[in-house]
């Protein structure tokens, strides 16, 4: 696999370039690679949950909310936290030996890495999981409904779709060209007036066959931090249209917790993990009564 590595600093975004020989192998070394996670068959519903070492309690929550692996009756699902390395490694991979939930890469975790993190997860998947139905790629700061996910757009008694990929759709972004702006990009990393499609990295779905395709895709692409519109490329590069949903069922922002509203919806944006851990018990309960 040819790929262009990129590595941007905020302020001048200097490029370091280094491009390993064709292949479909990792980008990067895994420390933690939880090989045999799929050993006793694909789930269902697959998540990727970018986070970050450190935030240790937030994957705690987690773990008891909505990435509870047990949650929807009858439809397998299972999680997996995706991480760079940090000064917490020897934390992370205690935590790991606990649950067995973490996958990592020997890359520095930040903010201009989202993209080999992501690609690390759709590596993960083409080599160990390929047969899982659908994935869902979600930010640890997010409520997200599993219930509603795999009911109205899932649907586990039809056949599974392929080539499918929703979620909150950005269309026409313009890339930002003021150097002080943290999403800044130049004209010389990409030319075009508008980004293509994609969906905000805050949470979208994805059919399983597409994991691996992606991470193909990628070849010969200029992997940039954004990784939501990096993304949008190689779906571009697919020929994938993204699904666009008939229903407002992404909320990319935050929103004022009403129970029956939420149980109407995937995600809503910006959750701290305090916030989920008191909204939690009303929505369970909501969604009885709704």
């Amino acid at each position: 696999m040819v790929i262009l590595f990129i590595t941007y600093n905020q302020k001048t975004q200097d490029k370091h370039f280094s491009v390993p020989q064709k292949s479909t192998t990792p980008l990067y070394t895994y420390l933690i690679e939880e090989d045999r996670k799929c050993t006793g068959g694909a789930p269902f519903l697959l998540l990727l949950i970018s986070s970050i070492p450190e935030e240790s309690h937030t994957r705690h929550v987690l773990r008891g909310t909505w990435a509870n692996e047990s949650l929807v009756h009858g439809v397998r699902i299972m999680r997996l936290f995706l991480l760079g390395r940090s000064k917490s490694n020897k934390k992370v991979i205690q935590e790991s030996d606990q649950f067995h939930d973490i996958i990592m890469q020997n890359f520095t975790d930040s903010y201009y890495n989202l993209t080999a993190k992501t690609l690390m997860g759709m590596e993960w998947i083409g080599r160990f999981c390929p047969d899982v139905k659908y994935v869902m790629k979600i930010d640890t700061d997010m409520f997200f409904n599993p219930w509603f996910l795999v009911e109205k757009v899932l649907q586990p008694q039809r056949p599974p779709k392929t080539n499918f990929f929703t979620g909150l759709i950005v269309h026409n972004a313009l890339p930002h060209r003021d150097k002080g702006s943290k999403w800044y990009i130049s004209t010389k990393v990409y030319s075009g007036k508008y980004y293509p499609p994609y969906c905000s990295g805050t949470g979208y779905i994805f059919s399983g066959d597409l994991a691996k395709k992606i991470y193909l895709a990628a070849e010969g692409l200029h992997i940039f931090p954004f990784e939501d519109v990096f993304v949008g490329m190689c779906l571009q590069k697919l020929g994938v249209k993204i699904v666009e949903l008939t229903q407002t069922w992404f909320i990319g922002e935050s929103l004022p917790y009403d129970g029956c509203t939420y149980t109407k919806l995937i995600t809503v944006h910006r959750f701290t993990p305090e916030k989920l851990s008191e909204v939690w018990p009303k929505f369970t309960a909501a969604r009885e009564t709704c």
